[in-house]
């Protein structure tokens, strides 16, 4: 049994909706492992190539990219299989038949518009195409997070499964923080920040399937790690106004002075523009010792009024207190 000296397995590229041919390294680990099957070989053929590792089930005739689960179909070109292949294994019923999402993609829809309009106009900008789901790649959401299960056989190809996890969210190398990088197995035990603890996890064979998530604050997506500590102070100066604004119950009459009034104005913006932007409401501030505590002494800087103005905020802006007096004393 041999596979005629012309033949190639090709893939149907999504992108081209062509036929591909395979590369040749692929061709060649491909028909090793399909001529394997006639002596208890796996139905399941694991191809690297450099960096990119592909599955092909010859039982349904389909290469996933290991690291995107992107699928396509496959074929022999220029000839015929050497043998039928594995027969595929029978469908249970469908997800929607038992009342479960279909996870069918959702279809993107541009404005009637977007395709028509008089010739002079020219092609729609690839901006206005993006705004409006076209032109992307299937999977890429930009959200900032992501989660995705990875099965025992999929463990060498954890870095190839990650990256294209980052891509598709829109997460920069360098504004992973790994802190929220969350592994829990398939009994419930999750390992979080700490590599003995996840590395232990993932070598173990009863671990899997293992539930990769990542699902950073809101107010620090896209940021890298380094940045966070800035952040987090500047969410504690936001929550000293936030707790002011809520004891002046966000009325300007109950401020004393006018340019106070000014100031408070500004901190009304200040706090609608934090929400908008981040979806983050400050219920979980850390006040300004917590935070010297946890990034080091030298973040006190951050904090040298305001530690003491903070608290205070609504009384100083309702005129109880002077606030060069409640500085220095007086």
């Amino acid at each position: 049994m041999a596979f005629p000296a012309s033949s190639r397995w090709q893939y149907k590229c999504p992108f081209r909706k062509a036929w591909v041919d395979v590369s040749d390294a692929e061709d060649r680990q491909l028909k090793e492992a399909f001529l394997a099957l006639a002596r208890g070989g796996a139905p399941v053929a694991q191809c690297k190539l450099g960096s990119l590792r592909f599955r092909t089930d010859f039982r349904t005739m389909l290469r996933t990219n290991v690291a995107s689960q992107r699928c396509a179909e496959v074929r022999l070109r220029d000839g015929v299989l050497p043998f039928a292949p594995p027969p595929a294994e029978e469908e249970g019923p469908s997800r929607a038949s038992l009342g479960l999402e279909e996870g069918l993609p959702k279809e993107r829809i541009a404005p009637c518009d977007l395709e028509s309009g008089p010739a002079a106009q020219g092609k729609v900008s690839h901006l206005v195409r993006k705004a409006w789901g076209q032109g992307i790649e299937e999977g890429i959401t930009m959200s900032g997070q992501f989660e995705f299960t990875m099965q025992a056989s999929d463990k060498e190809s954890f870095g190839e499964m990650l990256s294209w996890q980052m891509l598709a969210a829109g997460i920069p190398p360098p504004s992973l923080d790994n802190r929220c990088l969350k592994f829990t197995d398939a009994r419930g035990t999750e390992a979080m920040g700490n590599k003995q603890e996840i590395s232990k996890m993932l070598t173990n064979p009863g671990s899997y399937p293992v539930r990769v998530s990542y699902f950073p604050h809101p107010a620090f997506k896209f940021v890298r790690p380094e940045r966070v500590p800035e952040l987090e102070a500047m969410r504690t100066h936001l929550k000293f106004v936030q707790e002011a604004v809520a004891e002046l119950d966000g009325n300007m009459d109950n401020v004393k002075h006018t340019h106070q009034r000014r100031t408070f104005e500004r901190y009304l913006l200040y706090l609608e523009d934090h929400y908008y932007q981040t979806g983050d409401d400050l219920h979980d501030t850390l006040n300004w010792e917590e935070i010297v505590q946890k990034y080091g002494a030298d973040k006190e800087m951050f904090f040298l009024l305001t530690k003491k103005t903070g608290p205070g905020l609504s009384k100083i802006l309702r005129g109880e207190i002077d606030v060069l007096e409640y500085l220095f004393g007086g």
